[in-house]
C-alpha cells in the first residue's frame, strides 16, 4: 500500500509507524486507518519487528477522528486491500478492525505520545502495551463534547489503567488530562522532554527487541489473554451506544464544525 498519511520504518526489530498529518494534529480519516490497519498487519507477519512504535508528527500525537474532510475517492479500494468483510463486518467499521486488531496484537506496542491524543487518538495511545510521554501531551476523552458515547476501546482501557472515578470524570467532561497528571494516575509509564521522547522510546524498544521475543510475546499473551474476550465485547457494546441517535448528538457534530460551542437540550 502507498501510504500518505502515515510513514513506517524498519529499525533494528522495531516497526516505527508515524501519524503523518501533521496540519490536522494527525486526526485520523478512513485513508489513515486503513493505512494503519496494513502497517500493522505487516508488522504483525514480519519477523524482522519484534517491537512495534507508533508516534505522531508535528505538534499532535492524534486528534481523533477527522470529522470534516469528506472520503476519498479511494476509500473503497482500501477497504477492500485491507479486508473488506472485516470492515463490514467490525464493530463500528474500519475502526473496531483497527482496535480489534491492536487488542489482539502479539507483539509489544509502545506508544510514544508527542501531543494531544483525544478521542480516537487517546484509544490509540490506550490500546499500547507501554506509553510513553512527552511533558507538552494532553489526554482528552473527547467524545461528550459531540454528545458522543466513548467508542474505539477507551470505555475498556480507560478505567482498567486509572480506575473508574477517574476515567469517568474524563468522559463525563471532556476535561484535558496533562502529561504530570497522566503519569500521576498511571495512564503513562512516564514523562520524558519533548526532544527525548523518541529517543527514549526507541530505546526501550530496542532493549526489548533484543530480548528472547518468542518468550516476550507469550508474556504478553499471558496478560492480554484475560482481555480479549472483555475487550470484543466492550466494542460491541461501544457500538451499540454510539449507534443512539439524538439531537444532542447531531448538535454537537453540527457545533464542531461550524467551530461555535453546541447548545444541549438533553434529548
Amino acid at each position: 500500500m502507498d501510504y500518505q498519511d502515515i510513514s513506517y520504518e524498519q529499525r533494528d526489530g522495531v516497526g516505527l509507524i508515524t501519524l503523518n498529518r501533521p496540519e490536522k494534529l494527525n486526526a485520523a480519516r478512513a485513508r489513515t486507518v486503513f493505512e494503519l490497519i496494513d502497517a500493522l498487519e505487516s508488522a504483525k507477519r514480519s519477523d524482522e519487528t519484534r517491537v512495534v512504535v507508533i508516534t505522531g508528527s508535528g505538534r499532535g500525537f492524534c486528534s481523533g477522528a477527522d470529522l470534516v474532510t469528506p472520503a476519498g475517492p479511494d476509500d473503497a479500494a482500501l477497504a477492500e486491500a485491507t479486508g473488506y468483510r472485516r470492515v463490514r463486518e467490525g464493530a463500528i467499521g474500519h475502526w473496531g478492525v483497527l482496535f480489534s486488531l491492536l487488542g489482539h496484537f502479539p507483539k509489544p506496542v509502545i506508544a510514544a505520545v508527542n501531543g494531544i491524543a483525544a478521542g480516537g487518538g487517546l484509544s490509540l495511545a490506550l490500546a499500547a502495551d507501554i506509553r510513553i510521554a512527552s511533558s507538552n501531551a494532553s489526554f482528552i476523552s473527547v467524545f461528550v463534547r459531540r454528545a458522543l458515547t466513548p467508542d474505539t476501546g477507551s470505555s475498556f482501557h480507560l478505567p482498567r489503567l486509572i480506575g473508574d472515578s477517574r476515567a469517568l470524570e474524563m468522559m463525563f467532561t471532556g476535561d484535558p488530562v496533562d502529561a504530570a497528571t497522566a503519569e500521576r494516575w498511571s495512564l503513562v509509564n512516564r514523562v520524558v522532554t519533548p526532544e527525548e521522547l523518541l529517543p527514549a522510546a526507541l530505546a526501550l524498544a530496542g532493549r526489548i527487541a533484543a530480548g528472547p521475543s518468542v518468550t516476550i510475546e507469550l508474556t504478553k499473551r499471558l496478560v492480554r489473554d484475560q482481555t480479549h474476550d472483555g475487550l470484543d465485547r466492550q466494542l460491541q457494546n461501544e457500538a451499540w451506544a454510539i449507534g443512539v441517535q439524538t439531537e444532542d448528538k447531531a448538535e454537537g457534530l453540527a457545533a464542531f464544525r461550524e467551530r461555535r460551542e453546541p447548545k444541549w437540550t438533553g434529548r
